[in-house]
């Protein structure tokens, strides 16, 4: 019952088919009860006319009087439901024998009688004929009572019918009107986080028309609010950039004059913490860029070569990963294109390598695959560092989250700039455990060759989490 209470408490919808429901039952029990009470005093009544069209052909003269009773044909072959007629004489007349199991007293009036007599209960309509004869004409109780129900009962026949078709319509119908509603959530629901234009109000109920226009009211203001933080940082990173690199180049000549050693450890400690705050920067433009920039149409994309940038990307990070003895290569090739801006790929790609080489382990491996079919191109990344735990891996994708005690040095904004603009490409990142080494990380980025496809959704539970 708790159950109950607290479901129609929460949904409005189930509130408004209990209330109906119950509202169409409670007025079928009504009417149904005062149409099943009416048949069966219609039925009942007709019963005693019978009796009393009987009772008149008796006193007519049709039915002749007798010394013996009459007794008429039974219904349905029943011989209980058969009408009596029994001649009553004044005790002054001698009446030969009277019907076997049915006596009536001459002292009964007339009119309509309820009586028991030799073991069963009749219904009995008495007559006056002469002075010295009465007529009463009986059928048993019993008979009359179920003859009555079973035309009381046809009556509700059309109730059992329509109530459950009404219930039915009823519940289907809130169910219609609230359509639209659970459209909307679902509409809502797959927004993209970014995604700040106003909701549409077109075919919705006008009752929550002003509900609407309140969400893209608040739309509105995030949307002002977010634009101002990002023009912020990308304001602040830029006016960063100008002084950071002066100081840079101060660095740089101060490290090329004769200073004592431990003046010269200090400098380029200096000058590597001002490279870190440059990459920084950067960082911080390369997100507030892909994060401004209006989502570009289909018809702006162009074909790119998958395998081009990855190649691209590779010569770029090879000298950081000689630098660290890593293997990285290729270990499958597919010239596929896909339909995007060869920037935001490129950025993407490097980006992920750039990560692998960072936590990968010198003398470690990176390996790299494209997988292409119909539809969609997988580009894997896949090495032999110390990989990222199951539950921080949707945890990565935040701004500035890093994961503690891995050693490095960096911005936690790599994986936020990836997931950013794959987003903007409707493309799609899964993180797993490396399958070719006892550790590591194995990253998928899966790319659509004409857009968005309805297969995402599929290859996405494909690769759970």
């Amino acid at each position: 019952m708790d159950g109950i209470k607290k479901r129609l408490k929460e949904s409005v919808q189930l509130r408004l088919s209990f209330g109906l429901c119950s509202a169409i039952m409670l007025v079928a029990i009504l009417t149904g009860s005062i149409a099943f009470f009416s048949a069966l005093d219609e039925a009942h009544e007709l019963q005693d006319s019978s009796l009393s069209q009987i009772a008149e052909l008796a006193q007519n003269g049709v039915v002749a009087v007798s010394n013996a009773n009459l007794i008429g044909p039974p219904l349905h072959d029943e011989r209980e439901s058969r009408i009596i007629v029994h001649f009553m004489f004044s005790p002054q007349r001698l009446a030969q024998g009277p019907m076997k199991n049915f006596t009536l007293s001459w002292s009964l009036a007339e009119g309509f009688h309820t009586l028991h007599t030799n073991g069963h209960q009749y219904r009995v309509l008495v007559r006056q004929i002469d002075a010295g004869t009465k007529v009463a004409v009986a059928q048993r109780s019993s008979v009359q009572d179920e003859v009555a129900m079973a035309g009381a009962l046809r009556t509700l026949l059309p109730f059992f019918i329509l109530v459950p078709v009404l219930l039915f319509m009823v519940a289907d119908l809130v169910k219609k009107i609230f359509r639209p509603i659970r459209q909307l959530s679902v509409a809502v629901h797959n927004r993209d986080e970014q995604d700040t234009t106003p909701l549409e109000t077109e075919n919705l109920p006008r009752e929550i028309v002003p509900f609407i226009h309140a969400i893209n009211r608040l739309l509105e203001r995030v949307s002002l609010s977010v634009e101002a933080q990002r023009r912020f940082v990308a304001d602040a990173a830029h006016e960063l950039r100008s002084p950071l690199t002066a100081l840079s180049l101060q660095a740089e000549r101060l490290s090329a004059a004769e200073l004592p050693e431990d003046s010269r450890m200090r400098v380029r400690r200096m000058r590597e913490g001002m490279q870190r705050m440059k990459n920084l920067l950067e960082q911080l433009l390369s997100l507030a860029r892909a994060q401004s920039a209006a989502r570009h149409s289909a018809e702006e994309d162009q074909p790119v070569v998958v395998s081009q940038i990855v190649r691209q990307a590779i010569a770029d990070l090879l000298p950081l990963a000689e630098k660290k003895h890593l293997d990285l290569g290729m270990l499958e090739d597919s010239e596929v294109a896909v339909f995007c801006q060869p920037l935001e790929l490129f950025t993407v790609i490097k980006n992920l390598i750039d990560n692998a080489i960072r936590y990968t382990p010198e003398f470690g491996r990176i390996d790299l695959q494209i997988i292409a079919s119909q539809h969609r191109v997988v580009v894997e990344i896949e090495d032999t560092g110390p990989g990222i735990a199951a539950e921080k891996r949707q945890r990565v994708f935040d701004a500035f989250y890093r994961i503690e005690g891995s050693g490095e040095s960096g911005s936690g904004l790599g994986l936020s700039i990836v997931r950013t603009l794959l987003d903007r490409m409707q493309g799609e990142i899964l993180l797993a455990a490396a399958g070719r080494s006892p550790s590591g990380l194995n990253v998928k980025i899966i790319l659509y060759r004409y857009g968005f496809s309805e297969e995402k959704e599929t290859y996405r539970r494909h690769f759970a989490l």
